[in-house]
């Protein structure tokens, strides 16, 4: 039997890493128009242009491997869209929706480093990618614990 660090190729590491960016922002996306507080809408549109940044340099070594990037299925997208508004009904304010967020973060950190600590290559441009989004993921939550 393989060991996981040998079945995870660099298509689907990359392919982890654009479905994250992308759920990221549209996670983001889905909560912005609930934000209030101007701060708070200015540091999640950074963060935004930061996921969108990534997914694009996904994108673009996905392609360059004759591979065309594919999101979430529509069920893993639409549960998360549903939760967010459902959690946002309860409260939008800046707290809680900065608590959101930094939930959403935390997954990313955890996402990202069980795919470099099982990727066989630890050189590589999609490892470096990887490492990239953690640090701009503990970034971000940095910025949010300054509205909870």
């Amino acid at each position: 039997m393989q060991s996981t660090k040998e079945m995870i190729t660099e298509e689907s590491f990359l392919g982890a890493i654009y479905k994250g960016a992308k759920m990221g922002a549209d996670s983001i996306i889905s909560l912005l128009p609930k934000v209030k507080n101007d701060a708070l809408r200015s540091a999640m549109t950074v963060q935004l242009d930061g996921y969108e940044r990534y997914a694009a340099e996904a994108a673009k070594a996905l392609k360059h491997q004759g591979v065309e990037p594919r999101e979430e299925n529509l069920m893993v997208r639409m549960s998360a869209k549903v939760g967010m508004a459902v959690n946002t009904m309860i409260s939008s304010d800046a707290g809680h929706i900065a608590e959101i967020m930094i939930g959403g973060s935390n997954m990313g950190i955890t996402d990202m480093t069980k795919l470099v600590n099982n990727y066989e290559t630890k050189d590589s441009d999609a490892v470096r990618l990887a490492k990239d989004i953690i640090l701009f993921e503990q970034h971000n939550i940095e910025v949010l614990k300054r509205y909870l």
